[in-house]
């Protein structure tokens, strides 16, 4: 099968994928402050992104990355399997499996939580590019959003999916350190538009929370390497920000790796107000759970055909 990173757009559309070789990634975990290993390995079509705690003996060492199986946690993305095993901050990897179109993968993992690398999804772009992706003999299956959705937090952060031809993310932001301010990003989903506007965009903090987080026994593996630091209006980073509006690009950044916890990729436009991942976290489990809200239809079919397509057993994936 041919490398879809340099195929046809509309062949990578139609087909699902898996990594070509195995890719390997390393560093520390930003709340752990461990350091990780990570191996992310081709699967069979229809098995979706599967995270394997390889550091846990036994049969039930698989976590699958499907709001099914996500907690609502406010500084990460968490998912934990029936027996109580978890695996956080998934969002920069699942961000980079949606930028570049991976259906299908395990990932092999020696921690409880993925390595932050350097605070973006730039690091795992290149791992995938340099591996490659392959086309397996299996269409693509799509959510389509059908009607609009909203959700709430008691914050008054708010975000809402409606029905759009492809997936679009408007995000808005608002912080009191002038460094950040409120800004706001439009991004739509298409070939190489991950690579060109979310990739390199690094999560960022406000050094006065940094003490509080620590002391709560999280962002202990933080650092300058791997996030923005901004105190007083100044930005700490020797050189600044990468990209311009490079917060709000990552808050984007982090809602298309949360959206990615529906299973496959989606079509709809959502619209987010001071975002995280408790947010998005909602508003994946409250589409799901909303069958008059989506329906799943096989990539070059112009009818549904959702009756056709189920949606994977995971619990029947998660002893794979």
């Amino acid at each position: 099968m041919p490398d879809t990173l340099s195929y046809n757009m509309f062949v990578e559309q139609l087909f699902q994928t898996t990594v070509r070789q195995i890719a390997h990634l390393e560093g520390i975990g930003l709340h752990s402050g461990r350091f990780v290993r990570m191996a992310i390995c081709p699967a069979p079509a229809n098995s979706g992104i599967k995270f394997r705690r390889i550091d846990i003996d036994g049969q039930l060492q698989t976590v699958i990355a499907h709001a099914s199986y996500a907690e609502r946690a406010r500084l990460c993305t968490r998912i934990v399997n029936s027996e109580g095993i978890t695996l956080e901050t998934i969002e920069h990897l699942m961000a980079a499996f949606a930028g570049v179109g991976l259906d299908n993968a395990i990932i092999e993992i020696d921690a409880s939580e993925a390595p932050i690398l350097d605070g973006s999804s730039q690091p795992v772009l290149d791992a995938l590019t340099n591996a490659g992706l392959e086309i397996l003999p299996a269409r693509r299956k799509y959510m389509i959003v059908t009607k609009p959705l909203e959700v709430q937090l008691d914050c008054g952060a708010w975000a809402r999916l409606e029905p759009a031809d492809q997936l679009q993310i408007d995000v808005k932001i608002e912080f009191d350190d002038s460094a950040i301010g409120n800004q706001s990003f439009s991004y739509s989903h298409s070939d190489g538009s991950f690579a060109a506007e979310l990739a390199t965009a690094r999560t960022f903090c406000q050094l006065r929370d940094v003490e509080l987080m620590q002391n709560a026994g999280l962002a202990l593996g933080g650092s300058l390497n791997n996030a923005i630091v901004v105190d007083n209006g100044q930005i700490l980073n020797e050189g600044g920000l990468r990209i311009e509006r490079e917060f709000v690009r990552h808050k984007v950044l982090d809602c298309l790796g949360d959206l990615f916890l529906i299973g496959m990729p989606v079509k709809a436009k959502m619209t987010a107000s001071r975002p995280g991942h408790a947010l998005s976290t909602k508003l994946v489990q409250t589409l799901l759970n909303d069958p008059t809200a989506h329906k799943v239809i096989e990539a070059g079919s112009q009818h549904s055909r959702s009756d056709s397509f189920a949606m994977p057993d995971l619990a029947a994936a998660a002893m794979a």
